[in-house]
């Protein structure tokens, strides 16, 4: 596996290359209904807009499991894919909090949190250290109200589970729930922007390549990694992902001959790209 040296310098190095999906290997389960848009999207552009991020080493998809699935659906077994070394101390894992809206009650909140199977107990203070550490699968925060909570679980994605189970009740009943980085989560809670927010578990990295490994897959939105100097909108035309008859060196070297072609526009970070807010420096490939 070769990686394009799209960009190389003593601050930033972009290395991006297509792989072989059937060579990938994925930590993070999909949403259907989010696959069926993404995949009419890909479609319809008649391009992958942006590059997946893999760990060099295990290959573990680290972000961008639906657009790998996507391309399965169309039945095109090549992706692009920005490499990085997922040892590397720059890169952090964070977590994706629930945000909650339509909450006519605080015991609402509760009450349905108790049909998922967990048990709910209030705390005065707020420590996100207790969070996945068996029997603490969560912690939910109200506007005056903090709870554990409770199910035992042997794994963290049992924990992830538990919270997939959870987010099942709330919008049963009616609730909106939102996936947001922790800050944003909170500051909208204090500013009374959200009814409630549910703080879930950081997972390691070595457990996320080892459960990728394995096979064992979590819940989606259990990992939010912070990625620096993240490429965006490559661009790369399917009729290229598709042409099954020239080597992944062949590719590749096409694939790196287009992006030179194009201008390199950095964006700091807190960037907001497409409604999503980057906590890390974006590079956006323009025409």
């Amino acid at each position: 596996m070769a990686a394009s040296n799209v960009v190389r310098g003593k601050k930033l190095n972009l290395d991006i290359a297509v792989l072989d999906v059937s060579s990938l290997r994925v930590h993070e389960e999909i949403i259907p209904e989010l696959l069926n848009q993404l995949t009419y999207s890909i479609e319809s552009d008649g391009c992958v807009r942006h590059p997946i991020i893999v760990d060099r080493r295990s290959l573990v998809v680290l972000d961008g499991v639906h657009r790998v699935s996507a391309l399965q659906k169309l039945s095109i077994s090549r992706v692009p894919a920005y490499l990085v070394d997922y040892d590397s101390p720059a890169i952090r894992v964070l977590s994706w909090y629930r945000s909650v809206t339509g909450v006519s009650n605080v015991q609402q909140v509760i009450s349905q949190a108790k049909r998922a199977g967990c048990a709910l107990k209030q705390i005065d203070t707020f420590n996100e250290k207790v969070i996945g550490v068996s029997p603490t699968a969560a912690v939910l925060k109200l506007p005056k109200q903090v709870f554990l909570v409770n199910c035992p679980f042997n794994h963290l994605s049992e924990a992830y589970d538990i919270i997939g189970r959870i987010e099942e009740t709330w919008r049963a009943a009616g609730l909106t729930i939102r996936y947001e980085a922790e800050r944003d989560a909170l500051k909208k809670l204090e500013q009374g922007r959200v009814d409630a927010v549910l703080c879930t578990p950081k997972i390691s990295k070595d457990e996320i390549v080892k459960s990728a490994l394995s096979g064992r897959v979590f819940e989606w939105k259990a990992t939010r990694h912070v990625i620096p100097a993240r490429p965006l909108s490559v661009n790369v035309p399917l009729s290229l992902l598709k042409d099954t008859s020239k080597s992944l060196a062949e590719v590749d070297h096409e694939l790196i001959d287009l992006l030179k072609r194009k201008k390199l526009k950095q964006l700091p970070s807190g960037s907001i790209v497409e409604g999503r807010r980057y906590e890390e420096e974006v590079y956006v490939f323009e025409e």
